[in-house]
């Protein structure tokens, strides 16, 4: 009755639409620029790559908090332009951004944050172990 024929049509004319994934080649050039970049924020002492957004998307409730919403946002908003103009390693971003994909660079971005996070709980771990630690000099 024709179900199948409408089903394969829709199908090709989904996949003419989608992107096609990244191949070997791609991604190993957005590692690398990936790499470059945070290599250089590293040598500036920047955790933070300018103009993440560590947000969890959680904010305010409510009809009476939707003018602080939109005073917020904007903000956000210039902060992130601002800290991308004063960004110290705008050449290697430029590159990073042109052979990444916009979900990658923000999955990457936050994930440096979080691994940096961690890094430094971990030393304040050890740090407050050692303090803790009995001498065993007597």
């Amino acid at each position: 009755m024709g179900w199948f024929t409408s089903s394969a049509s829709s199908t090709s004319s989904q996949a003419s639409t989608q992107p096609n994934a990244p191949n070997r080649q791609e991604r190993r050039a957005c590692w690398t620029s990936r790499d470059a970049y945070f290599n250089c924020l590293t040598s500036h002492d920047i955790t933070v790559p300018p103009g993440t957004d560590m947000s969890n998307g959680r904010g305010l409730v409510g009809k009476a908090a939707a003018e602080e919403q939109k005073r917020l946002e904007r903000e956000k908003g210039e902060s992130q332009e601002k800290a991308l103009r004063e960004d110290p390693c705008v050449r290697e971003r430029g590159v990073y951004e042109e052979h990444c994909a916009r979900s990658w660079i923000d999955y990457f971005n936050k994930r440096r944050v979080l691994e940096e996070r961690q890094k430094l709980m971990y030393a304040q771990a050890e740090e407050g172990n050692a303090a803790r630690a009995p001498s065993s000099s007597r």
